[in-house]
């Protein structure tokens, strides 16, 4: 279905279509010849049509710039809201900066315990030694609280997604740890 003109678009199909209407009587006026009574009965005619036509043009043309300057005054409240809800935007975009920075430090501590279980030193000669489960444990407990934080930070703040990550995380995290506290002797 199309899409219902805007009063603008209205105001300068009337006006154009005025136009037309003028321009095709100016010149069937200019083009008729005068040298019978009948031609000059169309002449007086075609002039009080002209009139017409001009008071409809002049009428249809206030109507054009009446419509350009509501489309004109919307585009501007639509900048001006734009403008407006900028600071929103940069401030969403810092705090989910925040979020995923403290995302992403929370991964890598993930993974630096996961180096420290999996006994990878980077130095292929020598393993490293065997971790403590007790300490291994706290560690992880530890960082499935910062996950429930983030979380709850991310959740207040209204970003869904990253809060859904950080609570998977914080669920896993808090497994592993309690499997690990109760495999510490």
């Amino acid at each position: 279905m199309a899409k219902s003109d805007s009063p603008l678009v209205q105001a300068a199909t009337e006006f154009d279509e005025e136009l037309a209407v003028y321009a095709r009587l100016g010149e069937l006026f200019l083009k008729t010849p005068l040298n019978t009574l009948k031609h000059l009965e169309r002449a007086n005619t075609t002039i009080g049509e002209i009139a017409d036509c001009e008071q409809r043009l002049s009428n249809a043309g206030k109507k054009l710039i009446e419509a350009l300057t509501a489309a004109r005054q919307k585009q501007e409240d639509l900048s001006q809201s734009v403008i407006d809800y900028a600071p929103t935007v940069q401030a969403r975009n810092v705090k989910l900066r925040e979020l995923m920075t403290a995302m992403g430090e929370l991964a890598g501590d993930v993974a630096a315990i996961n180096t420290q279980v999996t006994g990878k030193n980077g130095d292929s000669g020598h393993e490293a030694p065997a971790p403590d489960p007790a300490e291994v444990s706290k560690k992880v407990l530890d960082l499935s609280e910062r996950a429930d934080q983030l979380a709850a930070t991310a959740r207040e703040a209204d970003f869904v997604e990253l809060a859904e990550q950080a609570h998977a995380l914080h669920q896993r995290l808090k497994a592993i740890g309690t499997k690990l506290q109760k495999a510490t002797p």
